[in-house]
Parts: C-alpha cells; structure tokens; sequence
C-alpha cells in the first residue's frame, strides 16, 4: 500500500467516526420537518439522496447513511423558512449543530482534496457535496511506489575560517551501497581537504553506520602569535605616601616621602620585546599568518636614556623622577604649586626646590640643589646644598633653622638660627642666631640688625646695630661658630691619631726584638705584619690633620682683615675681634670697627 491509500484510507474511517456521532433523534426530527412542510416532494427528495448515497459514495465509505451525513436536498422555500431568512434576504438565525456539520464537512472534503490531489466534483444538484475519484488515480492510491536505489553518501560542511571539517553520512536508499572509507576520501578530495583528516574518526564512524550525525573530521593547525612586549617598572607611576618613622617607633606624618630620589645611572625600567609569531595551517593545506605581538609605548621623557644593550631605560643625571603624559622624567627642580603643608609633607630632594607658597611651621625642606620659597618660612627647617632664596623672609618662632653651603638671601630673618658657609643679605634681622663664612650685608630701608649673636668671618655692613632701647646685640668677626666647632673637632681627632700611633710603634719595637730573638710565636708574627701596614696609613692621616690645622690658625691670625661698617652702632652692643671684646656704651653714628696690634679700633666709615 502507498502513501496515498494509507492516508485516504484513514481519512474515511475518520470520516465514519464523524458521522456516527450524529444522534438518531437529530436525524429522525430532521426528516419529520422536511415532511410535515414539503409533504410527499421533501420524502422524494430524501429517498433520492439515499438512493444516490447507495449507489455513489456510500459504496466507497461503507454505509448506506452517507447521503443524509453529507445533508438534505431542499426546495429554495424551504431553505428560506428553515434558515429563518427574513424577507430582506438576511439570515438572522443563530447557527444550528446541522449547519456547522455542513460546513465542517465541506472543509474535511477538501483537506482530502489536497491531500490525495484527487479531482473533487462538487455535485449541487440536490445541495450535497460529493467527492468522486476516476478510477486511473484508484489505481495510483492502491499501487505501491518503487524507490529509486541510491548509494550511501558523505555530507562534508568546512567552516568559515576554513579551520575545521564536519561530516555528516547519509544511508543507503533501496539496494544502494553501504558508507565506505574510499567514498569519505573521494569526498574529501573533492573539496580539496587535505590537512588535519581524523582518519581514526572517519574510521569509526563508517565501521558503525553513524548516520545523520554530524562529526568533526579535519582540523587546521592554529597560528601561534607573537607574544606582546610589556614594560616592567622599577618605579611607581603614581605617587605613593610612605610615612617615615620616627625614633621612638612613632609614625612622622609630616614624612610623606612623595619625591623619588634618583642618581644618574639608575634603571626606570625594563623593557621586554614583542616576539615574532608561527604561523599555522588549515585545512586546504594553505598557511594561516600569525599575528606579530604588539609594543607599548616606550615611557621616555626628559632626562631619561635608553639602552639597546640592557634594553632598560636608564636616568641622565640625578633629581626627582616623576611620570607624567605617559612618560618619565628627571626633574632637577621640585616644584610645590603651593604650601609646604600636610598635603605635602617634609620634603628630601636631591635637586633644587621651588616652593610657591610658605612653609609652614615644623616641616622641613632639605635639597642638595638650592630652594627658593615665594612665601613666608614660618618655624621650618630648611637645609641647601646650594642656595637658599627667601623672597618674603622667615619667621622663626624661636624653632625655625636656615642651612645653607652657598648664599642666604631674604627680606628678613626673625627668630631664628641662621648657618650659611658665604655670603647673608638681607633688609633687616631679629633676634637671631646668626653665622656667617663670609660678609653679612643688611641693605634696604632698615638695614638693622637687632638682638641675638652674629658672628661673621670676613666683613659685616649695615646701616644700624642695636636698638634705641639698649637691646643686647652681640657681634663676633673673624670668627664663627661652626669655625670653633671645626677646631675642636680637629684637636681632637689629632690628639686619638697620636695617641694611636705610639702605641703602635711600642707594639712594633716589641714584637721586633722578639723576632730578633726568635722567641716570637706565629699569632704575633701575623700582628707584626699587620702593623707595619698600619703604622705608615695612620702616619698620612695626621700629616693630613696638621695641615687643616695650619689652615684654621691662619685663617684666625686674619682677623686683621675682618671689619665691622655701620651708619649707626646702639648702646647694648658688644663686639668681639679675635681675643679682644669691646662694648658699646653711647651711640656711634657713620664708624666702622676692626682689629690691629692686639686690639679694636674704630675709624670712619
């Protein structure tokens, strides 16, 4: 049996099924009404239907009842009075179980219809449908079709990146031929796929007949990159706050440690390259390039050399490295925007140091360069290697403290400790603890030096000394403060050098005469020979230590060049020269003092 008789045949008990489901009771009252309006003509007509039904359709389907399931033949009156038609030709009667059955059939007609492609003849003679089939596609539903054979075959699907194969087998039709390996390979020479073939998988999936499954088969052999360079930092490119700690385990929070102290030389950074890539293989055989690694970009700014030898990024000279628009630099200035604060903390620089605002009280600023602050220096301590330039001065509160190996420059100086190796000038200073290794120069409207001890090694102009109101003022020329230090530090060490070298010459006249006797033992023999090593060493350092010592006391037998010049000198002054003291008691006005045979004199300024 073919599809179609299979299908027709289940239609029409389907269609059996349907019309036993019509009650007897709707039937027999069907047919009382159609008698009782039309009298003998509506019988007739029904008996007509019946008799068609017999002898047509109902041959095919099996029951006699067919005719009266498909509907009732009917004279236009009457289908005007049953269906309720009013006399304006609108049917305004609600749908009846009858009608539905009607309509339903009328589609059930024509799914057939279309599903069989059976030509259907509708019959409205006496308002039934009717399905008539010729008897040529009779033959055709009740025949069975032969299927063509047809050969086992492979499916193969490449993707788009032409890296992978899939294979999916399709069976055998009639008396076609099973799947082979040579047909797999016949197929896959076809598509020109040649790299990568799982022979082991095609195997298994011929061996069991995996048909309509779907498998990967081939793959490419993936490109290897390059690998990317990257740069490893010895350095922070962000600043990071590192309190220093203070002596007694305490944490300095004015100790931020925010510069970055380098010398030159130091390695910023290493610089690892990019790598060349491997390049792969799909499976058509053709090469798949790599991609080459990438390089970022190199962090070189001002100050900073690369070296092609250590591929390392090396500083120029020594400063404050900083990382910025992407880059290193060596800055040799540091530079505050504004104050020396909490925000900043204590400042260690190995350049100079710019500061725009003050520096407030009990923080520090030290640098190896100079430092200049455009504002006031409250009690701060601040040490130079070089310079150190106050534009609006200091006040010191009796804390603060000036450094400096080079010059000190500023408006004023209040109450504070001053230590500078050349030159002060200034407009006034008060009450401080000043020492100088060269001139002091107050200039400007005041020009005063008032209260506190000053002691310059060479010159001191200035237009007052003291005050109206007897204010103690000491002054000290061709001598300072760290000049005495210095002095006494080199007796000192002079005198232990001494010390040290007789009792290694008594060590080594000792142990000589025990060698000349031959009684001296190998430990004393290995202490011998360490000092006669020692001996000609300790030797050069005092003659070392007695020149500085020369140098000291000739630069305090030149006192005679030191000298004091002031418009006006106040009561309460007391100026030391050498070995000679000597105290102002009235006012002195345009004079000038200095030393000569032994004591102080005063001449015209």
């Amino acid at each position: 049996m073919n599809e179609k008789s299979l299908i027709f045949s289940l239609f029409s008990k389907f269609l059996e099924d349907e019309k036993d489901d019509i009650s007897p009771e709707e039937s027999g009252t069907d047919k009382k009404e159609s008698e009782t309006e039309d009298g003998g003509t509506s019988k007739d007509g029904a008996g007509d239907a019946q008799s068609r039904g017999r002898t047509g359709d109902a041959q095919h389907y099996g029951k006699a009842e067919d005719a009266q399931f498909y509907g009732k033949a009917e004279d236009p009156q009457h289908r005007k009075e049953g269906r309720g038609l009013a006399d304006d030709g609108h049917d305004h009667r609600v749908e009846t179980v009858e009608d539905w059955n009607e309509a339903e059939q009328k589609r059930r007609i024509q799914q057939e219809r279309e599903l069989l492609g059976e030509a259907a003849v509708l019959d409205d003679s006496e308002g039934k449908d009717l399905l008539v089939l010729n008897e040529t596609d009779r033959e055709e539903v009740s025949s069975d079709a032969e299927e063509p054979d047809m050969d086992a075959h492979a499916e193969l699907m490449v993707s788009d990146d032409k890296m992978e194969v899939s294979m999916m087998l399709y069976g055998p039709r009639g008396r076609g031929a099973d799947i082979s390996i040579e047909m797999v390979r016949e197929a896959l020479e076809g598509k020109g796929i040649c790299f990568g073939i799982n022979e082991e998988k095609i195997g298994a999936m011929v061996r069991e007949g995996q048909y309509l499954q779907m498998a990967i088969i081939a793959k490419g052999q993936p490109p290897l990159n390059g690998d990317d360079g990257h740069i490893k930092d010895y350095f922070p490119r962000k600043p990071q706050i590192k309190y220093a700690s203070k002596g007694n385990g305490g944490i300095d929070f004015k100790s931020m440690n925010l510069i970055h102290n380098v010398k030159k030389g130091d390695v910023v950074c290493e610089i690892s390259m990019p790598t060349e890539p491997e390049d792969g293989m799909d499976v058509f055989g053709q090469p798949v390039r790599g991609k080459n690694g990438t390089m970022p970009p190199i962090p070189q700014g001002k100050n900073i050399v690369y070296s092609p030898e250590r591929d390392k990024l090396l500083t120029a000279c020594e400063g404050n490295l900083t990382f910025r628009s992407g880059r290193f630099h060596v800055e040799n200035v540091f530079s505050v925007s504004g104050n020396v604060d909490n925000s900043i903390g204590n400042i260690d620089f190995t350049g100079s140091v710019m500061v725009h605002g003050d520096v407030l009280e009990g923080y520090s600023v030290t640098a190896k360069g100079d430092i200049t602050v455009m504002g006031i220096v409250e009690g701060a301590h601040l040490k130079a290697g070089g310079d150190i330039l106050l534009h609006k001065g200091m006040r010191g509160m009796k804390s603060g403290v000036l450094e400096a190996e080079g010059d000190i420059t500023a408006k004023f100086l209040e109450d504070c400790s001053i230590f500078v190796k050349n030159n002060i000038q200034a407009e006034y200073i008060i009450n401080s603890e000043v020492s100088c290794g060269h001139n002091l120069t107050l200039i400007g409207k005041r020009g005063a030096l008032i209260g506190g001890n000053c002691s310059v090694y060479n010159c001191m102009n200035v237009k007052a000394v003291g005050a109206p109101s007897h204010i103690t003022t000491a002054i000290t020329l061709g001598l300072t403060p760290q000049l005495l230090e210095e002095m006494g530090a080199l007796g000192k060490e002079l005198l232990m050098l001494s010390r040290k070298l007789t009792e290694i010459n008594k060590d080594i006249s000792y142990l000589s005469g025990k060698l000349k006797e031959g009684t001296i033992t190998p430990s004393q023999r290995d202490r011998l020979a360490k000092l006669k090593l020692e001996a000609p060493i300790n030797t050069l350092k005092e003659k070392k230590l007695k020149q500085q010592a020369a140098e000291l006391s000739k630069k305090l037998r030149e006192v005679g060049k030191s000298r004091l010049t002031a418009r006006e000198v106040y009561p309460g002054t007391v100026i030391n020269i050498g070995d000679c003291k000597m105290s102002i008691t009235k006012k002195e006005d345009s004079c000038s003092f200095y030393y000569l045979d032994g004591e102080i004199r005063k001449g015209i300024r």
